[in-house]
């Protein structure tokens, strides 16, 4: 096309006929600028379609992500759930008079212990939009705010459960060393399925929980620790309802 305008332009110019030739210049430019337009125009709309094809991963793979989240957190807040129960129940067992039952005292125990477990969230999808500059690919204004949110939850709820968790273990289980027989508290069906390893035989001292479970010391160690279990179950749910929102943003984005 180029070289048919040149031929065109220099017969043009050797007849010495400049208005046409002109014309006709002015025609080739623009035809260049018309074809420089196309392919810009073919050149962004293929880059959009790379850009809208790396978000739909994105966010397929934020989908399979925030599921997995979902269902990792009712699993980890039914044990918590079960513990504040036994701990609520331990509350209302030694503030009674009638004599305690060492067994149902054990079950108790074991479930406060043992309840409890991490809450063992996956980041590989957020840390590879934000490590990567990715987020504006993410087109919903709406989810990119709920994508750049999840530190603060992330970091929210893992200071509860360490406060939890730093108080049972550093406080509330060496406070029961000279009031209850841990070796007598059933021993994690997990462990033992997991581990096979034999039985563990039940302690030979003997001890009146009666007399060292019903204290006021106790029962204030025990509210304490009974509150740190609700407050990370209020987390909990906020988290809750942070991956439940975000999810359905993310499967309203996906096509």
């Amino acid at each position: 096309m180029i070289p048919f305008f040149r031929k065109i332009r220099k017969t043009l110019a050797d007849d010495n006929k400049p208005l046409k030739y002109l014309r006709y210049a002015v025609g080739e430019i623009v035809l260049v600028m018309i074809g420089i337009l196309l392919a810009l125009q073919v050149n962004n709309w293929n880059n959009e379609r790379l850009e809208t094809k790396k978000e739909q991963l994105f966010l397929k793979n934020l989908q399979s992500d925030f599921k997995t989240n979902l269902t990792e957190l009712n699993s980890v807040y039914e044990g918590t759930l079960d513990a504040y129960q036994a701990s609520k129940d331990l509350l209302e067992s030694i503030k009674g008079e009638t004599p305690l039952i060492y067994t149902e005292v054990d079950i108790l125990l074991d479930e406060i212990i043992n309840k409890v477990s991490s809450l063992d969230l996956i980041s590989g999808s957020i840390d590879e939009i934000t490590n990567t500059g990715s987020l504006n690919i993410i087109h919903d204004p709406e989810l990119r705010k709920l994508i750049s949110n999840w530190p603060y939850y992330e970091a929210d709820t893992e200071d509860d459960i360490k406060i939890m968790i730093d108080n049972l273990m550093g406080f509330f289980i060496p406070s029961l060393f000279d009031k209850a027989i841990l070796r007598n508290i059933p021993v994690p069906a997990q462990f033992e399925k997991d581990l096979n390893l034999p039985k563990i035989s039940n302690s030979g001292f003997i001890i009146d929980y009666n007399k060292s479970l019903r204290t006021l010391e106790f029962e204030n160690e025990v509210y304490n620790n009974t509150l740190n279990y609700m407050y990370t179950l209020n987390q909990y749910k906020r988290l809750e309802g942070y991956l439940r929102n975000t999810l359905e943003r993310i499967e309203a984005n996906i096509k």
